[in-house]
């Protein structure tokens, strides 16, 4: 398991940036955490921040405080927070539309600008992505969400390649369902439906992506994959 290293999760106040977060501190790593609320986690080697991630002067000033505190040494960036309203697009907002991509998408990057260069110091370092199935299933009132998170997967793509000569790490996963705040619009007609188009659910549990991120971290070489997903059933 992943111990004594310097972590970075964004959305920790619940569900599965919650999860990890716990997990990684069980462990004698550091975490610094953010969401828009206050954190339910009390343990001395968490360190909470309140943002919003649609800011770009916040991140940058969140950064900045972790590296002084880490003086400089991330060892894990973890780009978990996202948020999703289900709207057709001709009935959304300008501002829901913008805040959408800005919080999933734009501040993976931002967050990877800043925390990749203290990485590449390092030439040491793994950043792994939350990615979703609504880029492929293309379902009626996820158009803001599923463009961001389809964004997202092209932009680790090409940070990858970018990143990997400094011997980082960069890894999307691309979650299929898991219970959380996110999903919680779905009712269980909706989850069947969606589970049964693939072949299995591979990060359907905060334990099994908890597993993988360490599976990926502890690898000696930089894998040549850069999205890891559930393949989908033929469709008739």
């Amino acid at each position: 398991m992943i111990k004594n290293s310097n972590i970075i999760i964004t959305g920790t106040s619940s569900g599965v940036g919650l999860k990890l977060a716990e997990k990684f501190l069980k462990f004698e790593n550091k975490v610094w955490g953010c969401s828009k609320r206050e954190s339910a986690i009390n343990h001395q080697n968490y360190f909470h921040t309140q943002i919003d991630l649609s800011d770009a002067k916040q991140i940058e000033k969140w950064i900045s405080e972790v590296e002084k505190q880490t003086q400089k040494k991330i060892d894990i960036f973890i780009s978990n927070a996202s948020i999703f309203q289900r709207k057709l697009n001709s009935l959304d907002s300008h501002s829901s539309i913008i805040k959408t991509i800005n919080v999933n998408l734009i501040s993976s990057m931002l967050l990877t600008n800043l925390i990749s260069r203290s990485m590449i110091q390092n030439k040491k370092g793994l950043i792994v992505y939350f990615s979703s199935v609504a880029s492929v299933v293309n379902e009626i009132g996820s158009t803001s969400y599923a463009a961001s998170k389809s964004g997202l997967e092209t932009f680790s793509k090409v940070v990858k390649k970018e990143l990997e000569k400094f011997k980082i790490k960069v890894a999307t996963f691309r979650i299929l369902y898991i219970p959380s705040g996110l999903s919680a619009d779905l009712n269980d007609k909706e989850i069947d439906l969606l589970t049964s188009k693939f072949k299995s659910n591979k990060f359907g549990s905060d334990d099994k992506i908890f597993q993988e991120i360490n599976n990926l971290y502890n690898q000696k070489n930089i894998t040549s994959k850069s999205l890891f997903y559930d393949e989908m059933k033929n469709e008739k």
